[in-house]
């Protein structure tokens, strides 16, 4: 049985959707597991009852009782229901962009769908301040395109400045059912909150890269550090391209060397890239670019290997920070 409320959200997107043909970008801060449960089913099942391709990702622990309750009223799954835990293809927020984007890629005849959580409790501060980045960027990714977005905040969980950050990134908010504009709304603002200065770490180990011929050995002293921490194979060929890429990228755009720096935080590995350059398009690395972009293709490398990647730049230069999951090795240093 569906309640009021989740009736009047049925029909609000569907006047929504009427009123405008391309990106319907809408975010709901529930307050218990029913009122997430009801919304979440109905979007889900009134997409696919029109037709659309749904993609679902929620962390997983949200994930199984939305399975459970789709099952229950749908009685089965087709190929236009696409579920993910976001927990994994969002954990980095930076690379979720390109899941939605391929997604709607895949139906390019068809009105789509996004279910997500991406800001989930627990998360820590840096990946906040990225999935706030995220959805102020999504606006302008999927601009034109016929998707309707659905993105859902645990409002007993979280803190009073996302769900503040939420309604200046959504254009759109559920109120007790009805879909309204958010009046809060000011996605650049958000970004620029989001831009900020990233602190180095006096205790790194540094190489600078001035040209080309920089990269080889470069290349060498990440793999060196990361095998002396105990860094697993996979996670220092997964280092090598990052820095390899961050780099590369530094020589194409700015006229100075590059700083790479690496340090080891809690459960990551950190490799950081300093320039003199300014990065003036926030969406670069954020979607699949194709072969065709070589600068982009690094970046978008970059966010799809890490765990999360942080960016500050201002006229004087431009800060990126990877994070990648330390995944010890058995060696003697793990």
């Amino acid at each position: 049985m569906i309640d009021s409320d989740s009736a009047g959200m049925r029909e609000g997107l569907r006047g929504t959707q009427a009123g405008h043909a391309g990106f319907v970008h809408s975010a709901l801060l529930y307050r218990s597991q029913q009122d997430y449960l009801d919304s979440a089913v109905r979007f889900v099942l009134d997409g696919l009852a029109a037709d659309e391709a749904v993609l679902v990702a929620m962390p997983g622990d949200q994930l199984g009782p939305l399975h459970d309750a789709l099952s229950r009223s749908v009685g089965g799954f087709t190929a236009e229901l696409r579920m993910a835990d976001i927990a994994e293809v969002g954990r980095n927020p930076s690379r979720f962009m390109a899941m939605e984007g391929s997604f709607v890629d895949e139906h390019p005849d068809r009105r789509v769908r996004i279910l997500s959580q991406l800001a989930w409790p627990g998360r820590r501060d840096a990946e906040f301040v990225a999935c706030v980045e995220h959805e102020a960027l999504v606006n302008e990714a999927l601009d034109g395109y016929p998707v309707a977005k659905l993105c859902l905040y645990d409002a007993s969980r979280l803190d009073d400045e996302l769900l503040a950050e939420a309604r200046a990134t959504h254009p759109f908010l559920w109120n007790r059912g009805a879909l309204q504009r958010s009046a809060e709304y000011a996605p650049g603002d958000a970004l620029a909150r989001c831009n900020r200065p990233l602190q180095a770490n006096p205790g790194a180990v540094t190489y600078t890269v001035r040209k080309s011929a920089d990269l080889s050995p470069a290349r060498s002293f990440a793999v060196n550090y990361a095998g002396w921490v105990g860094m697993s194979q996979d996670g220092i060929d997964d280092l090598q391209l990052i820095a390899t890429e961050l780099a590369s990228n530094s020589l194409m755009y700015t006229d100075g060397a590059c700083r790479l720096a690496f340090w080891r935080q809690d459960e990551h590995l950190v490799c950081e890239a300093r320039d003199t350059g300014r990065f003036d398009d926030p969406l670069v690395g954020r979607l699949d670019p194709g072969p065709t972009a070589p600068a982009s293709r690094g970046l978008y490398l970059v966010n799809a290997l890490s765990d999360l990647v942080r960016t500050h730049t201002t006229s004087a230069g431009t800060t990126i920070q990877a994070y990648l999951r330390f995944d010890q090795s058995a060696g003697p240093n793990g």
